[in-house]
């Protein structure tokens, strides 16, 4: 992964889009790869867990709609469905190789961040903007 594979959504969405999916889309495009059929993998997912309620997160919902290929990392998880569908999976060098895109959701912590560094193609940075305190 080098700078320049870095991507971040744009600040103010376009009405009726998703400003993640859609610099997503174009940042796999300019890689010669449609959204629809690609391999994501989103990191910084809440931890999914065996037994839970919990629904698909929306992004992960647009991506899927898009025809997306989504997987999820859960750091100490084996490979399992999500409750909700999602295929939750460890962080490995192989999930990031295979995968097209990583959407970053959260920062990777220090264990996560070498492995991502060295085996990610192309990483979309989709995390909030950090909020300026107010003076």
């Amino acid at each position: 992964m080098t700078e320049g594979d870095v991507a971040t959504a744009p600040a103010t969405p376009a009405p009726d889009h998703d400003p993640v999916v859609d610099r997503l889309a174009e940042g796999l495009a300019a890689r010669g790869v449609p959204l629809a059929g690609a391999r994501v993998l989103l990191l910084g997912l809440p931890e999914c867990r065996d037994g839970e309620a919990s629904a698909v997160p929306p992004l992960a919902a647009l991506l899927h709609a898009a025809g997306a290929l989504v997987r999820a990392v859960a750091p100490h998880a084996a490979t399992a469905a999500h409750p909700a569908g999602l295929l939750c999976v460890p962080l490995t060098a192989r999930e990031l190789s295979e995968a097209d895109a990583v959407v970053l959701l959260a920062t990777p912590g220090d264990a996560e961040r070498p492995l991502v560094e060295r085996w990610a193609a192309y990483v979309h940075d989709a995390r909030p903007a950090p909020r300026t305190p107010r003076t």
